[in-house]
């Protein structure tokens, strides 16, 4: 019990000094752009096959964020190693684009939602 207390206690003093010095928030702005990544690439995946219609490339977000997306190579890092590796400005695009990306499916492709 001492030594789970103590653990829990570490894990919430590098959580909160974490927090203190802001490097919460560009943890999470990293592990958004990653998820972005992800989603941009299953999306391609799903439209290579025929099963989802991607937006026209011409919208400036469809454009921002497939061309950053295609550069990851996911057999040599994970997204969220591509994340950081992304210099500030492109990884700034890349989140400032990423709802109207999302966005634009919505008149690419009719999604079903599950009863």
């Amino acid at each position: 019990m001492i030594d789970s207390t103590r653990l829990q206690t570490a894990r919430l003093a590098r959580t909160l000094a974490e927090m203190a010095d802001g490097g919460l928030a560009a943890r999470l702005r990293l592990e958004q752009a990653a998820r972005v990544v992800g989603a941009a690439r299953r999306a391609a995946d799903l439209a290579a096959v025929g099963a989802l219609r991607l937006p026209g490339s011409g919208h400036p977000a469809v454009q921002a964020v497939t061309e950053i997306a295609r550069h990851w190579d996911a057999s040599a890092v994970t997204a969220l190693e591509y994340a950081e590796t992304l210099p500030e400005a492109a990884l700034e695009r890349l989140l400032r684009a990423a709802p109207a990306w999302a966005a634009a499916f919505s008149a690419a492709t009719p999604f079903r939602r599950a009863a």
